[in-house]
């Protein structure tokens, strides 16, 4: 494959890939990776997101398409939703979407992925970016340090409406801003250590790398 494109859902993904995740890809000899925002208006909606991935995968025959999207608040019109409710664990509900988002596109080019539980999760791998952020406020690393220990995987930080990672970072950080913070706050603690800590999201950029190699 000669490049990536990955329909992100908003400004903090696209920025991440750019800023992040294409210096990482570069050191395995990935240079040509593009974010795209995935057509929304009122919101992300599969039909929507089907197509904008059809249309990059017919408008370049050597390209590889994913996606970093979260699964919280993901709408009901993504394939295999209704089954949902019938699984316990929410990393087999996030496996059942990509499943049938895989089959309905049904193209090799194309590796769907879905954030567990949204991409704010990936900000508490450590704290020392919100160290380096924050120095002066004792109370905001201190809620911070509390949820990083209560999770060992920040992956696992659940999707309640008061307890999704965003949710919690706009409780934490008074005007919280998800573009600047959250890849400051990356940045600073850097994508190996997030690698090392988040699983799922390991496994999606070693399958991305093996992929274009």
């Amino acid at each position: 494959m000669r490049g990536i494109i990955i329909v992100v859902e908003g400004d903090t993904e696209e920025e991440f890939i750019k800023q992040t995740l294409l210096p990482y890809l570069n050191q395995y000899g990935i240079y040509d990776v593009r974010p795209i925002k995935a057509t929304t208006s009122k919101g992300l909606h599969y039909q929507k997101f089907r197509n904008d991935v059809m249309r990059y995968l017919r408008q370049e025959s050597d390209i590889l398409v994913s996606s970093l999207i979260d699964f919280y608040r993901i709408p009901s019109s993504f394939p295999n939703f209704s089954e949902l409710k019938t699984l316990s664990q929410a990393s087999q509900k996030v496996a059942k979407l990509e499943e049938g988002i895989a089959a309905d596109i049904n193209d090799s080019r194309f590796m769907p992925y879905i954030q567990l539980h949204e991409f704010e999760a990936l900000l508490f791998t450590s704290d020392e970016g919100f160290a380096a952020l924050f120095d002066s406020n004792s109370q905001i690393l201190s809620e911070v340090k509390q949820i990083i220990e209560a999770y060992k995987n920040p992956e696992d930080i659940n999707d309640g409406p008061t307890t999704a990672p965003s949710k919690r970072l706009r409780r934490i950080i008074p005007g919280y801003d998800k573009v600047l913070y959250g890849n400051l706050i990356i940045e600073e603690h850097g994508i190996d250590l997030t690698l090392q800590k988040c699983p799922r999201f390991k496994e999606w950029i070693n399958t991305l790398i093996n992929r274009m190699n």
